[in-house]
């Protein structure tokens, strides 16, 4: 069964990292609200998965949707290197958004495992040393090992929740899809509610209506973070000027840029 849709299929990476944990290290009971994948890459430790109390050793795949609970607790005389990977989103059809069509978060890849952590580690070492275009290699890596994920599942199709979203809400689903897809490639042009509206055969209203229920945003905030989020890349890894990289973004107004780029992360534009 094919889940994806390659022109939409573009997740993003919040975060990754690999930290070292020592016996004594422990997460908090919680959960996301975005996806996560968890890996072992070395050594052993003990994860709680809902109802589960597991010891896991180097190799085991994690993959939580969000709202699944989790946490962990580094057992005495005992280590643990791991890779924890933050996404966002992600869409598959049939399913809700950021969500993947796993009943438990443990994976079994099968014959797709050694291939997995085979870019895990590259996707790790990418993050570590920061060369020039890491997050773009490492943008590339994470949809190989999605895709693995998404391979292993046509052989167990068993360990799978159904496709949950009615006719009605796939529809919904698709005009976000579509929306979110112009928007990340349009996003330095003038670009307004009632544009994307006419653009997609609908109201203003009934775009924002959906949007929002979809992403929890609306069409527009969801224009800003996309900007902010291309500025910010530029901002680390060119010399332009502020007033540059806020017209490539598709701000005119350099003094609004910042604003915006302050309320969303906290630090101003020349500080990053």
């Amino acid at each position: 069964m094919t889940y994806t849709n390659v022109q939409t299929f573009n997740p993003d990476i919040l975060y990754a990292f690999d930290p070292w944990n020592e016996a004594g290290h422990s997460s908090k009971y919680h959960a996301h609200e975005f996806m996560e994948i968890s890996i072992i890459l070395e050594g052993e430790t003990d994860y709680r998965l809902e109802d589960e109390e597991l010891r896991l050793g180097a190799g085991r795949i994690m993959l939580f949707n969000p709202g699944v609970y989790h946490s962990e607790q580094q057992p005495a005389h005992t280590y643990s290197h791991q890779l924890h990977i933050g996404i966002n989103n992600i869409s598959l059809d049939g399913l809700p958004r950021n969500h993947f069509p796993n009943k438990k978060a443990l994976l079994d890849l099968g014959e797709y495992h050694s291939q997995f952590l085979d870019k895990a580690w590259h996707l790790a070492k990418e993050f570590n040393e920061q060369n020039e275009e890491f997050q773009l290699m490492g943008k590339a890596l994470l949809i190989e090992m999605l895709v693995l994920i998404l391979r292993s599942f046509s052989q167990r199709s068993n360990d799978l929740v159904d496709q949950t979203l009615s006719k009605s809400e796939k529809r919904k689903q698709n005009l976000v899809n579509q929306t979110i897809y112009y928007l990340e490639n349009r996003y330095d042009q003038e670009i307004t509610l009632e544009q994307l509206a006419e653009i997609f055969y609908v109201s203003p209203t009934h775009l924002s209506k959906v949007f929002k229920e979809v992403t929890g945003s609306s069409p527009i905030n969801y224009l800003i973070q996309i900007r902010l989020k291309h500025a910010k890349t530029l901002l680390k890894n060119e010399s332009a000027s502020i007033k540059e990289v806020a017209q490539t973004v598709g701000y005119e107004d350099a003094y609004h840029f910042s604003k915006l780029f302050k309320k969303y992360y906290g630090v101003a534009p020349s500080k990053v």
